[in-house]
């Protein structure tokens, strides 16, 4: 998931827009899927599961945004690390202890609870270590901390190296596509997972902006084609078709690489509301599944077995997570990156620019 929610000038003032898609499509999967665990019925069968392609949107945002802004530095930059770590960590706890304290009320605390079988230290950390933490969705931020840290990486190293360690990492995430993972620790398998080939995909289209954002129907027929792509696969094999990356990453990767490739080079002008929901999207991201859950229970003694169950459940499903995010983003994560941006000027002058010749 793409974790900077203020917009870019230039040429990414497009993707603001693509995150409100990005995390509406995600939010219409979760709907789905609470939907046929409290109502039974299915709207949209498993062609909802579709929705989940917007987390691949994300990573392939994160990839061109973190590399338009920071492709032409150099040097070791701690600084670059830390502003990461503080637009992930401060949002991402406040939803997680409201998401201990709702499986608190609904399953209690005892070692065979849902709370007793997580790692809090993983939870915590984002460490990976096979399985999601307390906030479900918090599985896409270890990737996203990942790419950060290969990305402070990439900037440390001496020009000339850079295109190769590029071609070595490419190379180890093909390998994990191939089954090079299977079977190994965790950690081994976030190194070489195949979202990485996404986040790769972002700035690859940053660092070749010029010519790619030229070939506007190009674009515009992978995006076409990948969503046909994932619509079929997802109608097919539901939630069990995403469950191993290897596969996942092939099906979503044409939609993901071609919806943020195709609305640089349209470069889309959406309604204000749209642009809104982008500025919340990291908000709606970490806080919807919790207003669907609850939402859910809420409604399902009155509406299981209805016919107006799935309409009423998306329409407030939606309109729930929209208003918590737009409040969360606007009385918590503004105010939360405000303070993280003055402690971390105070402590760690910004440096110097140092710009590849």
């Amino acid at each position: 998931m793409v974790v900077t929610t203020k917009p870019v000038r230039d040429k990414i003032v497009e993707l603001q827009y693509l995150r409100a898609v990005a995390v509406l499509l995600v939010v219409i999967g979760h709907i789905h899927q609470t939907e046929g665990r409290f109502f039974g019925d299915e709207l949209f069968g498993g062609f909802a599961y579709f929705g989940f392609s917007g987390v691949d949107v994300f990573f392939v945002i994160s990839g061109f945004i973190i590399h338009h802004i920071y492709g032409k530095m150099s040097g070791f930059r701690p600084r670059f690390f830390i502003s990461r770590l503080n637009r992930i960590f401060p949002l991402y706890w406040i939803y997680t202890a409201i998401a201990v304290v709702g499986l608190l009320l609904v399953n209690g605390a005892g070692p065979d609870t849902a709370l007793g079988q997580k790692n809090w230290l993983a939870t915590a950390t984002l460490y990976p270590v096979g399985y999601p933490p307390i906030l479900p969705v918090g599985w896409t931020l270890t990737h996203e901390l990942y790419f950060y840290i290969a990305y402070a990486i990439y900037l440390a190293l001496p020009t000339r190296a850079r295109p190769w360690a590029v071609l070595g990492w490419a190379g180890l995430t093909l390998g994990g596509v191939f089954g090079l993972a299977d079977g190994r620790p965790p950690l081994v398998g976030l190194l070489i997972s195949p979202f990485n080939l996404l986040f790769l995909a972002g700035a690859l289209i940053a660092q070749f902006s010029d010519r790619l954002l030229a070939l506007r129907r190009t674009a515009l027929a992978v995006t076409i084609a990948g969503a046909t792509l994932g619509l079929i696969w997802t109608g097919n094999y539901g939630l069990d078709g995403l469950s191993d990356p290897a596969i996942r990453v092939p099906v979503f990767a044409p939609f993901a690489i071609g919806t943020v490739w195709a609305v640089l080079a349209w470069r889309p002008r959406l309604p204000v509301l749209a642009a809104r929901i982008g500025d919340w999207s990291y908000a709606c991201y970490l806080g919807h599944i919790l207003v669907l859950e609850a939402l859910a229970r809420v409604l399902a003694p009155t509406l299981s077995g209805s016919v107006f169950a799935s309409p009423v459940y998306y329409t407030l499903g939606m309109l729930g997570a929209l208003t918590l995010a737009w409040l969360s983003h606007r009385l918590v994560e503004r105010p939360l990156l405000r303070l993280g941006k003055m402690v971390i000027a105070a402590s760690m002058p910004k440096p110097r620019p140092v710009v590849d010749a």
